[in-house]
C-alpha cells in the first residue's frame, strides 16, 4: 500500500493500491432474444379523434406558446417545436390525470416524436377520446 501526505495532514494517509479484477463479466445470452416488436397500427378514427385533445393539452402545457393548429399543422417533434423538458412534465402530468395512463418521463420519445406519435403511444397505452 502507498502512502500519501497533504499540507493539512503531515501524517501519512494509506492509499489503495488498485486490484486487478478477476470476475469477468460474461456477455449477455443472445439466444432466444427477441428483437423489440413494432408496435401494432393505431386504428385511423381513434388518433383523429383523440389528437385535438392531445393538442390542447400540449398548447396548455407550454402557456399557450405553441397554439393548437400549429401542432395539429406540424409533423416536427415536439422539442423542435419549442416544448421544453419543464412543459413535457406537466404534460405527462396533465396526460396522466386526463387519460388515467401512465407516462414513463424517461422515454426518449417524448422529445422526438411528434404531435401525432405522441397521440399513437397514448392510444396504445389506453387513452381514450373524451366527449
Amino acid at each position: 500500500m502507498n502512502t500519501m501526505s497533504t499540507p493539512e495532514h503531515p501524517r501519512s494517509l494509506p492509499v489503495p493500491e488498485a486490484q486487478p479484477s478477476d470476475e469477468r463479466v460474461p456477455d449477455p445470452p443472445s439466444e432466444g432474444r427477441v428483437p423489440d416488436a413494432p408496435h401494432p397500427p393505431v386504428p385511423h378514427d381513434c388518433a383523429e379523434a383523440l389528437l385535438p385533445q392531445v393538442a390542447a393539452l400540449v398548447s396548455r402545457s407550454t402557456d399557450g406558446l405553441i397554439g393548437v393548429r400549429a401542432l395539429l399543422d406540424s409533423t416536427e417533434p415536439l422539442a423542435a417545436l419549442g416544448v421544453s423538458s419543464l412543459s413535457l412534465l406537466r404534460l405527462v402530468d396533465a396526460v396522466e390525470e386526463t387519460y388515467g395512463v401512465f407516462v414513463d418521463l424517461g422515454d426518449r420519445s417524448l422529445h422526438t416524436d411528434g404531435l401525432r406519435g405522441l397521440t399513437e403511444r397514448l392510444i396504445r397505452l389506453g387513452a381514450e377520446a373524451t366527449p
